[in-house]
């Protein structure tokens, strides 16, 4: 099936059954994903049909000069990790500041 991709944070229970699925329960909490910090912060979400098959977060540093470069955060089940919905998640992150950015700088 085809995968569909999504710029909203699914529900914190989808995120922690996703982590739970994905073995990294233990290592990694859904809060991650909604914590509250400040910065630029994107969200890509993937689906396979209804079913929440992976989800990223990127979120970049207000002050870069205090040398921090932001955190980026990837959950896909073991069973879509061939497919490259992480390089996917990854690719539309990126895409999603460098549009940012191309709007600030036309403001």
């Amino acid at each position: 099936m085809k995968i569909a991709f999504d710029t909203t944070l699914p529900d914190r229970a989808k995120v922690a059954a996703l982590i739970r699925e994905s073995g990294l329960e233990g290592g990694w909490d859904a809060g991650r994903f909604f914590e509250e910090e400040s910065g630029d912060c994107r969200v890509i979400s993937a689906y396979d049909v209804d079913r929440l098959v992976g989800v990223g977060r990127m979120l970049d540093s207000d002050a870069p000069e205090d040398g921090m470069q932001g955190r980026l955060d990837i959950v896909v089940l073991p069973d879509y990790r061939s497919r490259d919905i992480v390089g996917t998640i990854f690719k539309l992150l990126r895409s999603q500041r460098k549009a940012g950015a191309g709007q600030a700088a036309a403001k």
